[in-house]
């Protein structure tokens, strides 16, 4: 169906920009496995957004893809880089070839290092790794060969997230778990890696990380100066993106909606979406069906927070109360004009964001 998909997307690019100019600073394909395409569907695709005259230099700009390192040759990365595409994500998540397989995972590291090889050849000169920790059996001392590893390829960015894994997902009661540990019994909730080891590898991340000249900047997310992700500051900051594709999701002036997640639905409205309602250039009308609304200030401030610059204080209002017992436990802090998490407060995010949910 990929044909029919990307003709969806083009349908759907012109139907938003139809009556509304929205330049853009930043172009995202992603998540899941974008590089399932072809370099003439991206080609395609980046052509379109170029008609509607958003694009002045593609150079210039941060244009981003995802990929998994089991699915991109040489060949590939450098017909996408010489299209355009600049910056590129590589769902390395370990080194271990061990807990790739516990995460089913199609790669194995020696594909990470070739993948990173290749990227570098084909021109890449913006590359994030994707690395996952608190892999249940995982010790500290795998954790901190995996950031070993990483660092050894030098990217200008990294990603480090601690594993969640949530009932109804294939790792949810696992009973192959005898991959990390033939003693083990089937991971549940209660058998998940403890806190305190948790916390030990996050700090071993950042104190690994910024001693090596990344920038922490927000609560996952490490960056070589100048290398941080332009694309994702937006969504922390609450800016303006449009969503194509199914199950995408906008935020523009302060409203929100997002597209049916089914793709034959998709495809068979030829991109338009619920109700064959457009973005209007008043934005407050003739919203789009499905899941919309105001932006919440809620959501504001818990993503915001996870910046570890902060935001402005100006956006608290109404929640005076929460602050002050923020500060009075060491979560929060005032820096400038901005409320900021502390040092104690980046270990014990989920206690300040509950606070705004």
């Amino acid at each position: 169906m990929i044909d029919d998909y990307v003709e969806a997307l083009i349908k759907d690019i012109s139907s938003q920009f139809s009556n509304l100019y929205f330049p853009l600073s930043t172009i995202y394909f992603g998540g899941g496995t974008p590089t399932l395409l072809k370099p003439k569907h991206f080609e395609k695709i980046l052509k379109a957004l170029e008609s509607r005259k958003l694009k002045a230099d593609s150079r210039a700009q941060e244009v981003s893809i995802e990929a998994n390192p089991g699915t991109v040759s040489l060949e590939f990365l450098k017909k996408l880089h010489n299209i355009g595409i600049n910056r590129l994500s590589l769902g390395a998540q370990s080194f271990n070839d061990k807990y790739l397989k516990y995460l089913g995972r199609i790669h194995n590291s020696k594909q990470i290092y070739q993948a990173f090889e290749n990227a570098k050849e084909a021109g890449f000169e913006n590359i994030n790794l994707d690395l996952i920790f608190a892999i249940p059996g995982q010790t500290l001392e795998e954790w901190k060969e995996d950031l070993a590893e990483a660092l050894s390829l030098k990217p200008e960015h990294l990603s480090t997230y601690n594993l969640q894994i949530e009932e109804g997902t294939p790792l949810w009661g696992n009973t192959k778990s005898e991959i990390l540990n033939p003693k083990q019994i089937p991971i549940s909730k209660s058998k998940i890696i403890n806190e305190d080891l948790d916390a030990n590898m996050y700090e071993l991340t950042i104190e690994t990380l910024t001693s090596v000249g990344f920038k922490h900047y927000e609560i996952s997310n490490f960056a070589k100066p100048g290398f941080e992700c332009q694309h994702n500051i937006n969504y922390w900051k609450m800016g303006n993106w449009l969503g194509i594709g199914a199950g995408a999701h906008s935020h523009v002036n302060g409203k929100h909606w997002e597209n049916t997640s089914n793709v034959e639905e998709y495809i068979g409205s030829g991109g338009v979406r619920r109700n064959g309602c457009r973005l209007a250039p008043d934005v407050s009308h003739d919203l789009p069906a499905g899941r919309q609304g105001a932006t919440d200030q809620r959501e504001t401030l818990f993503m915001g927070l996870r910046l570890l610059d902060g935001i402005n204080k100006a956006h608290f209002i109404g929640f005076e109360k929460e602050i002050v017992e923020l500060k009075q436990q060491g979560l929060l802090e005032e820096s400038g004009d901005n409320i900021r998490l502390t040092k104690k407060g980046l270990f014990l995010g989920n206690l300040v964001f509950e606070k705004f949910v």
